[in-house]
């Protein structure tokens, strides 16, 4: 099974819906999949990486985009409420607290975490903004993101994109721990940017393994296999 999570728009901006990602072009590419899966046991699923892009968990796409898409992934790349330009960061242009800009982004995690709308929590801890993984998080705020996935039923990504490209930092571990601790699911995410990374599960199968996670406690958008 294979799922088409694009983003829903690559702006930076805070609410503006990218009018090309419509309704009509969800079920457009759900068609396509369907064509294209025709005789196979491979099932394609189409759905859409939103923004969360304010600390009341709000989602750059509308409701009617959520409702025609298979499943809907909520992650951070702006700091909630914040419009900040990663590069303008990275070059030490713009001073950043570390500590405050971590819990403004557990703050917008967790209510992402209570938007009905969301399926997953993508690359959880990560924010494209700030160009890093995010510092001076709290094992209680990793706890409060566990709690309130396990009470609204959200997937959690274990993402494969850092594992190509970052090591993981502390807590990362922490939060699928606990995760599994209160029965969260785990997504399996290869985060797949280019055609060659769709399906390297390589090390996302060694976390999981690390984790004694079973395939019970991974993730799936569709019941009836």
């Amino acid at each position: 099974m294979v799922a088409v999570t694009d983003h829903h728009t690559n702006t930076s901006l805070l609410d503006v819906y990218d009018r090309t990602y419509d309704v009509e072009e969800i079920r457009r590419m759900k068609q396509l999949c369907r064509d294209i899966s025709k005789g196979s046991e491979t099932r394609f699923l189409v759905g859409v990486e939103a923004d969360v892009i304010d600390l009341d968990g709000c989602l750059n796409i509308k409701p009617e985009i959520a409702a025609e898409a298979d499943l809907v992934i909520a992650s951070l790349h702006i700091i909630p409420g914040i419009e900040m330009q990663w590069d303008k960061i990275a070059s030490g242009k713009v001073s950043v607290d570390h500590k405050k800009v971590a819990d403004r982004c557990m703050q917008g995690e967790v209510a992402a975490l209570k938007n009905p709308q969301v399926d997953v929590l993508g690359h959880p801890l990560y924010v494209i903004s700030a160009g890093r993984y995010l510092e001076e998080v709290e094992k209680g705020q990793l706890a409060e993101i566990a709690d309130t996935a396990a009470k609204h039923g959200v997937a959690v990504e274990v993402n494969g994109h850092f594992f190509r490209e970052y090591t993981p930092p502390k807590g990362y571990f922490d939060l699928f721990k606990m995760c599994l601790e209160r029965g969260v699911k785990l997504s399996t995410g290869t985060d797949a940017h280019l055609p060659a990374q769709v399906g390297e599960l390589k090390d996302i199968h060694a976390a999981l393994s690390r984790l004694n996670a079973k395939p019970t406690d991974i993730y799936s958008p569709i019941t009836d296999l």
